[in-house]
Order: structure tokens, then C-alpha cells, then sequence
């Protein structure tokens, strides 16, 4: 199979860079940890929200500037979301980074639910919903992240096999862009890793999109990354209905539709993976239940069901060919989980093309209102990064000469 994604690679077209260079790994790691938070902060004001409602509320927003609060606590508190803060999203990425950070190498299922663990509930951070310091477990995060403290550090459950449950779990599939970073250039070995520790925070088709993303990462890092060989990579890497539902997304995809077309396609594939009961299958375009007693098997495991998030995320590149404002507005007019959408596709973008991929203003109001320093993040993790890459080059040399200085039985 590898042989064969080698080859699709080759043959794919290629499309170019919005950059005329190709930017470093730096840059990239910067840009795509940048358009993780602004696609997060974007988002989050309307998440959860109906297409109709998104685009009656906010019918000619350019997205060169965040939404605005619309929660009247928020607003007249000052704090929630709205204005570019991030939610949980973004924070567990960072602390994921800074558990490779501690770590310094790739994570198994022990790894992550000792270190994950510890970043969440010990080291207290910015938490720009609050405008505070706290825990990051305390912002409050969703509930199937807390369920993976209650399961591991409360439970003390055997990690390879505390994560169970799908339950509304695209939240797993938005924080595997570090993995792809520790592994760029290797989609597998990027595939592989999420897919190891993962099963200590999910499983099935919610552990799938996270590994498939990591992939997506790994080989948007790359230097040879484009647009088409990400989408290729997704693609095969995919197993059952993930893989399902993301081939008939692109399939449904036309860069020349409206981003409301566009949005009822898409749509309408991921209707037939959400392991809805036939009563709510009748409708033109029904919600999936957040707490379901209908008999349906939503969150269940399956070997035919696909969250929502990675087929939308990787239509949505299709859909928006490398133009960033595109993406992101075709992600947030779709509505529903779209602050994890909109972090997956355009940080994507970012470690395709750099940080010239990203209007500056919208960074530059980031990192003011989240109180960050992408480009020092970006920094310190690549100094890992590269402490990982040499332990990965010791070890592999080691089999090298093993197999180079092994006599053949008639030596």
C-alpha cells in the first residue's frame, strides 16, 4: 500500500503555493499553529449553530477581522468567546506540545495519560475565555476530555484501553497537529503514533480522524507537501467509514459551487455516517442529537460510521484550492462544530504554505487577545522536534548497520 500512496503522490497534480518559495519548517510550524487559534477563535461565537442561522446573523462578514461575542453574557462580561479567543480546541494542542516537549520523543497510550493528564490539570496557563490563569482542565473543557481524566486519573483504568466512546468526539480529531509536526514527512509514522496513544483518549471512527489528520499534518509539513497530495494522503490512509464518507465529501466538492451548495452537499454525505435511526433519516436535513434516546447508535463504535469534522475539513480544502479566506469562510458559514473545522482545514494551510498564506491583522489580533507568541511556540517545539528526529536517525542506524554487517549463511 505504501508503494502505491508513493506512487499516487508522483502522479498527482500539483498545485502551487500561494508563496513563491517554499517556506521553512519554522514558518510553517508557526503558520499552522497561528490558523489552528484563528480558526478556533473564529468559530467559536457561533459553534454549534445552524447554516442559516451563521449566515443570517452575519450575512457579509469579509472574516479579515473575528466575530464578535453573541452570547449576551459575553457580551456584557467582556470574556467567553468571541474576538479571536480560542476554546479547548487550541488548548489542548498546547498541551500536547508540551508534553512531547517534556517527553522528547514519540508518545505511546502510558505517555499520554500520564503526561496529557498532568498539562491539563497541573500546569496553569492564559485561558483567554477567562482572562485568566487556570488549569487547562478548568476552562471548563468538553465533556469527553474530562471523561479521559475521569477514566485514567480518577479510574486508573489500563490506558491502551480507557478510551472508549464516540460520544459527539470530534474534539480528538482537532489536536493531532503536533504529531504530524514530530512525524512531518512520514504521514504513516504520523498515522501510526495518534493511532497508538490515541486508545487512551477514544476509539474507533473518533481515533480514525485523529490519525488520519496527523497524517494530513505530516505530509503538509513535508517539502514536497501540495494541496492534492495532502487530500491523497487522507484518502489512503483512511480505513471504513471514514474513509467512506471523506471519498464521497471530495467527490460532492466543486470549487465553483456557492459555499451554501456547497455546504448542503457535503452535508448530505456525512447524513449517511452519522448512525442516525431511520425515524430522523426521513428528514431533509436533521440534526444529529447531542443526548439521543431515540435507539439510534450515535457515538456507538462502528465499522461504517465517520465523525463529522474530517470529511467536512478535507472538502472544505478542496473547496477553498489553497485560498485561505475561502477555506475559512466556507468552514464557518456551515455551522455546527465549525471552530474545530476551521482549526483542522486552515492550520492545514498553514503548514502547506506559511505564515504569508495568513492576513497578518488576524494573527496579529490573536496573539494580542490570546496572549501568545506563535512564532516562540513554534521555536521551542522545533528544538524537540529535532531532539525526536535524532533519536529516530540513532535508531535507525542502528538496524542499518545490523542489517549491512550481518553475514549471509554462506559467509
Amino acid at each position: 500500500m505504501r508503494l502505491l500512496l508513493t506512487a499516487g503522490l508522483m502522479m498527482s497534480s500539483i498545485l502551487k503555493s500561494p508563496a513563491q518559495e517554499q517556506p521553512l519548517l519554522l514558518d510553517k510550524l508557526e503558520a499552522a499553529l497561528a490558523a489552528a487559534a484563528i480558526g478556533d477563535g473564529m468559530g467559536a461565537p457561533v459553534e454549534s449553530w445552524t447554516p442559516d442561522r451563521v449566515r443570517d446573523s452575519f450575512p457579509d462578514w469579509d472574516f479579515a477581522q473575528f466575530l464578535p461575542s453573541t452570547k449576551p453574557k459575553d457580551i456584557q462580561s467582556g470574556k467567553g468567546k468571541g474576538h479571536g479567543r480560542f476554546t479547548d480546541d487550541f488548548l489542548e494542542i498546547e498541551a500536547i506540545i508540551r508534553v512531547y516537549n517534556v517527553h522528547q520523543d514519540h508518545l505511546d497510550a502510558y505517555d499520554y495519560a500520564d503526561l496529557f493528564i498532568q498539562e491539563m490539570t497541573s500546569t496553569k496557563v492564559y485561558v483567554p475565555e477567562r482572562k485568566e490563569e487556570r488549569f487547562p482542565i478548568d476552562r471548563p473543557a468538553f465533556w469527553p476530555e474530562k471523561y479521559v481524566y475521569h477514566r485514567i486519573a480518577i479510574n486508573h483504568v489500563e490506558p491502551r484501553s480507557a478510551g472508549h466512546g464516540n460520544w459527539l468526539n470530534n474534539g480528538f480529531s482537532s489536536i493531532t497537529l503536533p504529531s504530524g509536526a514530530v512525524n512531518a514527512g512520514d504521514p504513516w509514522r504520523a498515522y501510526d503514533e495518534v493511532s497508538t496513544y490515541g486508545v487512551a483518549h477514544t476509539e474507533s471512527f473518533a481515533l480514525e480522524a485523529g490519525a488520519v489528520n496527523a497524517a494530513a499534518y505530516a505530509e503538509a509539513f513535508s517539502q514536497e507537501g501540495t494541496l492534492n497530495s495532502v487530500l491523497h494522503i487522507a484518502k489512503t490512509v483512511a480505513k471504513d467509514g471514514t474513509k467512506l464518507a471523506l471519498h464521497e465529501a471530495l467527490e460532492v466538492t466543486s470549487p465553483e459551487d456557492d459555499p451554501s451548495a456547497w455546504a448542503r452537499k457535503v452535508r448530505k454525505v456525512y447524513l449517511q455516517y452519522a448512525q442516525l435511526p431511520p425515524k430522523l433519516l426521513t428528514q431533509e436535513n436533521p440534526e444529529v442529537p447531542h443526548r439521543d434516546k431515540s435507539g439510534s447508535n450515535v457515538g456507538r463504535p462502528s465499522r461504517v460510521a465517520s465523525i463529522e469534522n474530517l470529511p467536512v475539513a478535507f472538502a472544505a480544502l478542496k473547496y477553498g484550492q489553497g485560498d485561505y479566506l475561502k477555506t475559512l469562510r466556507a468552514i464557518i458559514y456551515y455551522g455546527r462544530d465549525c471552530e474545530s473545522i476551521a482549526l483542522v482545514a486552515t492550520s492545514i494551510l498553514g503548514a502547506l504554505y506559511g505564515t504569508g498564506i495568513i492576513p497578518e491583522s488576524l494573527m496579529k489580533a490573536s496573539e494580542k487577545e490570546n496572549k501568545r507568541d506563535y512564532g516562540q511556540m513554534a521555536k521551542d517545539f522545533l528544538e524537540t522536534i529535532k531532539t525526536i528526529h535524532a533519536k529516530d536517525e540513532n535508531r535507525l542506524n542502528r538496524r542499518t548497520r545490523l542489517l549491512m554487517h550481518s553475514p549471509t549463511r554462506n559467509e
